[in-house]
């Protein structure tokens, strides 16, 4: 590739990355009438290029089409989006607020300035008001209600988590409200300038700043190199491409030395009546007794994803199918304290990241399993597959089995949740950028995604990655604020 004919573009503010925190970034500075450009590595697909979850999605708007994994005694496979709007095209768009005590606990161990509960409600408020969640106006589907009919029989709580979604008929199948139909066109309308399918390789640097950012540009004559040099910058690729950009940039202090997932594990149960509704979308009840460290729920069920969950019986799994509404697929999420780490690869930069799964994060899953199959049985489940393979589970002698006997390299553990791999705060032992997303030693470098969140928030990030860009940025536009 010819370096001398790279493409050169100015602008004020670079912004790498259009998932939740870049494209509020991204929209909250090109409304204050800053010289934005957004950059995304992946293509510019919208909500209906593909079916949602299925091969075509995956290949469209997915990392590596959703196959990456985490190295360690257990390996995690994980999900990374890579198309415009980032994870919020493919999530299932729940919402959550963090409690007090989580962010109380963040603002004391990691010294965050201005990050008190009272503080950060309004931010939320904003996401709330202005990306916009809701209840499902018919209610929950099948599934959902097995999840709460179970619970109620165990006394356990639960509940219905609202969704970045809305019903404009106020009916199903409704729509998400992902980035590319919510921040994203107000970026744009407000002059933003969008970069689609243009891979950042490297930031270079002189002294304490950046000053410009290069790499590759898909075009119709092939890879065009590019150049884009600006005044500041904000990082916004996710808990891994995040740190792995920095550290190909020679920034290494504090970054991708801490990653924490919430790691998963799902089974799928079998019920004597239809359960299995797909135009409901994502199911929405959650177990709330067990949460922080535990939460129960029901995943999306489609035939595809069924046959995936069934591997393990695959004697059965054909004839399984032929009844596919009369399953559906729950999980047990739970909070790790592990710390991972996230390198790069030689020669080809590529991220390495390993997750230190360990006896404790087992156990509790282990523990998860076993309520979540209380549960469903006392919902009317017939069978259970199991998650370590073999027969599945018809009662509860079963399920203690699945308590204990979760070991290394023989469950299969996934996450969609990754984060804390550039902690923000003011501990310089551990942080990597400041209490707004500055990064510690550098005047004009930013970092706005779960990267900064400081550790688990032990719910779905997505409300939370907004909320604190939102602040962020607040702070960026008026330091005196």
């Amino acid at each position: 590739m010819n370096r001398r004919s790279a493409v050169v573009i100015d602008c004020d503010v670079l912004v790498i990355g259009s998932g939740p925190g870049g494209s509020a970034v991204a929209c909250r500075l090109a409304e204050a009438g800053r010289d934005v450009i957004l950059v995304e590595e992946g293509g510019d697909h919208r909500e209906d290029s593909a079916p949602s979850y299925s091969l075509d999605e995956m290949e469209q708007k997915y990392r590596n089409g959703g196959l990456n994994s985490t190295l360690g005694r257990t390996n995690v496979t994980y999900i990374e989006g890579r198309c415009l709007g980032g994870a919020s095209e493919i999530n299932a768009a729940l919402y959550h607020r963090p409690t007090a005590a989580t962010l109380q606990a963040w603002r004391l161990g990691f010294q965050i300035d201005g990050f008190a509960p009272e503080a950060m409600w309004p931010w939320f408020e904003q996401v709330e008001d202005e990306v916009g969640v809701t209840l499902h106006p018919e209610g929950v589907g099948p599934a959902s209600a097995r999840l709460r009919r179970g619970a109620e029989e165990m006394g356990w709580a639960s509940r219905e988590i609202e969704r970045f979604w809305e019903y404009p008929t106020g009916k199903r199948p409704g729509a998400r409200r992902a980035m590319t139909r919510t921040l994203i066109p107000r970026a744009l309308a407000a002059g933003c300038r969008l970069l689609t399918r243009t891979r950042i390789d490297r930031v270079s640097t002189d002294g304490l700043r950046a000053t410009e950012a290069v790499g590759t540009r898909a075009s119709p004559d092939g890879p065009q190199s590019v150049r884009l040099r600006f005044k500041t910058i904000f990082i916004c690729c996710g808990a891994v491409q995040t740190p792995l950009l920095l550290r190909r940039s020679g920034i290494r202090r504090n970054i991708g030395d801490s990653l924490q997932i919430h790691p998963m594990v799902r089974v799928a149960a079998r019920f004597a009546e239809p359960c299995n509704d797909p135009s409901w979308g994502v199911p929405v009840q959650q177990v709330e007794a067990f949460k922080p460290q535990l939460t129960l729920g029901c995943s999306h069920s489609s035939p595809p994803h069924l046959a995936l969950w069934l591997m393990g019986d695959p004697a059965r799994r054909r004839a399984l199918l032929e009844q596919w509404d009369r399953l559906a697929i729950f999980y047990v999420a739970a909070v790790s304290a592990r710390l991972g780490r996230v390198r790069t690869l030689p020669l080809t930069g590529e991220a390495l990241v390993w997750f230190p799964l360990d006896a404790a994060d087992l156990a509790l899953l282990g523990e998860g399993l076993y309520r979540l199959g209380q549960l469903l049985f006392a919902a009317g489940a017939r069978e259970i597959s199991s998650p370590i393979g073999g027969a599945p589970i018809t009662d509860l002698g079963g399920l203690r089995s699945l308590r204990t006997g979760l070991q290394h390299g023989r469950v299969q553990v996934t996450t969609i949740h990754l984060f804390s791999t550039c902690p923000m705060g003011e501990d310089l032992r551990r942080c990597a950028v400041d209490s707004w997303g500055r990064l510690h030693g550098w005047e004009n470098i930013h970092v706005a995604d779960a990267s900064i969140l400081p550790r688990s928030p032990a719910v779905n990030p997505q409300g939370t990655v907004l909320a604190v860009a939102l602040r962020n940025v607040a702070r960026f536009l008026d330091p005196s604020a």
